[in-house]
């Protein structure tokens, strides 16, 4: 994206544009032993359903880290991050298509923030994880 949106630019209401992921085995691998995570629901198949669970597990930091990539992919490199917060509400599950969108919810031109509403859902629209982030955005002026 090389039109990123400015205090100037930025509206309420503004959709962002959809990402989409799709979880792979040798990614959730790489992130345990990245994360120091050596639970093995995160990357042996038969452990994980021996858990109860229906495949091997996403890390939740993991889906953290691609919600906050989310907003700045679509902020751009001039903005600043100030706060995200989430919640995981279910679990994702390698091979699962995950899409992540949201919106602006309010815009404080006082101090050139925007407060967005985002959300990581499956393919069949259920939600995994609500989250908020609020970001100072680039001014042209």
């Amino acid at each position: 994206m090389t039109n990123y949106p400015t205090m100037e630019t930025v509206e309420l209401g503004d959709e962002l544009p959809v990402m989409h992921k799709r979880v792979e085995e040798a990614e959730l691998f790489l992130y345990s032993a990245a994360s120091f995570n050596p639970h093995r629901i995160h990357y042996d198949r038969a452990y994980a359903q021996y858990e109860g669970h229906q495949d091997i597990v996403v890390h939740g930091p993991l889906q953290g880290s691609w919600l906050t990539q989310f907003v700045t992919d679509w902020a751009g490199p001039r903005s600043r991050l100030l706060s995200v917060e989430w919640q995981n509400r279910a679990s994702a599950f390698v091979g699962d298509e995950l899409y992540f969108s949201g919106s602006v919810i309010s815009i404080n031109q006082t101090n050139g923030s925007v407060e967005l509403e985002i959300n990581e859902r499956k393919e069949d629209g259920s939600l995994l994880m609500p989250a908020k982030a609020t970001i100072k955005l680039e001014e042209t002026k």
